[in-house]
């Protein structure tokens, strides 16, 4: 912006643009009431037309504007009125030309306003959106975690269970096999009582066999030699 303010032109200073246009000397005698430049004004001019642009100023140009007399009639066209007319054209046109880069200036910073306003709004919104994914991510793990020493809770409770069964039906088997074992000692004992009662009973069989055998043969030997006689 400041470039193109820079490259208006300067505005003609206040001399020439009090009161009616001092005619040059080849339009004639000049008007009643106004006094030519003095030969001091024309050096100053010059100095003036020679040093750089001044930047544009609404208030100087302005300021020319209240200056310039209402009385048109009584102006006669001078190349430096029409060099006038040409620089409050430009000025004119620069401050239309600023009027509307002030307006793009402004639209672009209520754009800009705006822009940055729905940005930190989209980027409130994105953040409030990311703690609360993060709070439902955490929430989600715990209970995870939860359901997961809850279903261990449970398995090992379902192994509790299965090993004091398996103890249990242990146990009963256990004490199935001792009756077993206490009636097996007792039919043995039975057997080796009966085998000894039987074992007995033969032996006196068997005495009394040969007790009996015994007596048939001495029988036998004493009725031999009565037949042999």
């Amino acid at each position: 912006m400041a470039t193109e303010t820079s490259a208006v032109p300067a505005i003609i200073p206040a001399e020439d643009a009090s009161g009616p246009m001092c005619p040059d000397e080849n339009m004639g005698a000049p008007i009643p009431g106004h006094e030519l430049p003095s030969p001091s004004s024309s050096e100053e001019e010059s100095a003036d037309d020679a040093a750089p642009a001044s930047p544009f100023s609404y208030a100087e140009l302005e300021a020319k504007l209240k200056q310039i007399t209402p009385d048109w009639k009584a102006i006669k066209p001078s190349a430096k009125m029409f060099d006038m007319i040409e620089t409050l054209v430009r000025g004119l046109r620069s401050m239309s030309q600023q009027h509307a880069l002030f307006t793009q200036l402004l639209q672009t910073a209520d754009y800009m306003r705006t822009f940055s306003s729905r940005h930190q709004e989209i980027e409130n919104q994105l953040r409030l959106r990311m703690e609360e994914a993060e709070a439902s991510l955490s929430t989600m793990r715990e209970e995870m975690k939860n359901e997961a020493l809850r279903v261990e809770l449970a398995e090992a409770k379902g192994q509790e269970e299965s090993t004091a069964g398996r103890l249990h039906e242990a146990e009963g088997e256990a004490a199935r096999l001792r009756d077993e074992l206490s009636r097996l000692r007792t039919e043995v004992l039975n057997e080796k009582k009966q085998k000894e009662d039987l074992q007995l009973r033969l032996d006196v069989q068997k005495e009394e066999l040969e007790r009996e055998f015994a007596v048939e043969r001495e029988e036998l030997a004493a009725g031999l030699p009565e037949t042999s006689g």
